[in-house]
């Protein structure tokens, strides 16, 4: 039987793996900003990569749908 250090390593482990995915998921959902919204192609502002915050949702459940993310 597991005693309480190996279940707390065992959780250890399992939390440290969720949060490497998120963040893999979190930069594949943050494009390179490159002078263009990536949503709807509108010139933007520089170091911005979408107009606005509704472009930034729409894009990234899009991506999601397209299993990119």
């Amino acid at each position: 039987m597991a005693d309480i250090a190996d279940i707390a390593a065992e959780r250890e482990q399992l939390d440290t793996a969720r949060a490497i995915e998120a963040a893999r998921k979190r930069l594949t959902l943050a494009p390179v900003p490159c002078g263009h919204c990536y949503n709807c192609d509108e010139p933007v502002g520089e170091g911005a990569a979408f107009c606005d915050a509704d472009c930034r949702d729409d894009w990234q459940v899009r991506k999601r749908l397209q299993g990119m993310a």
